[in-house]
């Protein structure tokens, strides 16, 4: 049997030695040897792990070294403003409707106007696009109704006032919930285009209006000719590039049908629809198109070098319904 001795020093401290005393001394070393293999395998895990990662990172940079090598890449499409286009017809977006529309209609119009806006953007030849009628919401306006007396525009001639200025200011805040406010949220006023407060009737002259209707008996052409050429056959109405093709901003769900079509011809203007027969596209139900299709379809042909059949069928959005199956 093991035995052991306490001594004891001048001090009175005493002290254990023999058996006893060295195997606590054992038990202590034995403590600091496994918590220094816990500290080396740790640094071993964090030394394994970044060296995991650099590898990873070799690898990716590897990956896209060989891919930057391998792959062409495009050049950025060119945008090309209106004022440099070689395209000089002129497109209108009628916006004098904004007292037939609910607010939602509004800003469902106001969106439209913007993606034409995008459409006519990335054109190889942009067409003059125009956004008129935006100070009609006044005249309808409780203020207006009530009788206070309203600023007019000064209208240059027509020749002139379409070219003088690409937007117009505002002598008062826009009416709430108009199309006009709703375009100066996104900062409509510094886009590439003709923002006008005036009607389109006071910017050009009535010979040279044509508003597309979906009712209108006469379909656009295949090619716009100048003015100087004269059509074959001699039937119909001539619809060259120096026209200016109005589009109708009604949002209305069917609530006013025909209502662009009879003010067209009340006011003795030309109309015409999209040739959706002499293609061969069939719409399910009435062949009316929304604001932004009807823009997206002739900017193809007047702009971008399209013909009809291809402009149309990337126009019309292929849904259910929309469509109608081939017989």
């Amino acid at each position: 049997m093991e035995s052991s001795t306490i001594a004891t020093d001048t001090n009175g401290d005493s002290e254990v030695t023999g058996a006893a005393g060295e195997h606590g001394s054992h038990e202590r070393s034995n403590k600091r040897t496994t918590f220094e293999k816990y500290l080396d395998r740790k640094e071993g895990r964090k030394r394994l792990r970044k060296a995991h990662k650099m590898r990873k990172q070799e690898r990716r940079r590897q990956a896209l070294q060989s891919s930057l090598e391998t792959t062409t890449r495009l050049p950025k499409p060119q945008i090309v403003k209106i004022s440099d286009s070689s395209c000089k017809t002129r497109v209108v977006l009628d916006c004098a409707y904004d007292h037939m529309m609910s607010f939602k209609d509004i800003c469902k119009l106001a969106h439209q106007i913007s993606n034409c806006y995008s459409i006519n953007r990335h054109l190889p030849s942009p067409v003059q696009l125009y956004v008129t009628g935006l100070g009609s919401a006044f005249k309808h306006s409780p203020q207006s109704s009530q009788g206070t007396k309203q600023r007019q525009p000064v209208v240059p001639e027509a020749s002139s006032a379409a070219s003088t200025s690409k937007h117009d200011t505002p002598t008062r805040p826009p009416v709430s919930k108009s199309t006009l406010s709703r375009l100066n949220l996104v900062n409509a006023e510094n886009w590439d285009l003709f923002l006008k407060m005036e009607d389109f009737t006071e910017l050009f002259p009535a010979t040279s209006i044509v508003y597309l209707c979906a009712e209108a008996a006469d379909e656009l052409p295949d090619a716009f000719l100048p003015p100087a050429v004269n059509n074959s056959d001699g039937k119909g109405p001539k619809f060259t590039s120096d026209d200016v093709y109005v589009i109708g901003g009604l949002v209305d769900h069917n609530a006013h049908v025909g209502f662009c079509h009879l003010q067209a011809s009340e006011r003795g203007y030309r109309t015409a629809r999209l040739p959706l027969d002499r293609t061969g596209i069939q719409l399910c139900g009435r062949k009316v198109l929304s604001l932004m299709h009807v823009f997206q379809a002739l900017a193809g042909v007047l702009g971008g070098g399209l013909d009809w059949t291809t402009s149309l069928n990337a126009a019309i959005p292929p849904r259910d319904g929309n469509l109608c199956p081939p017989q």
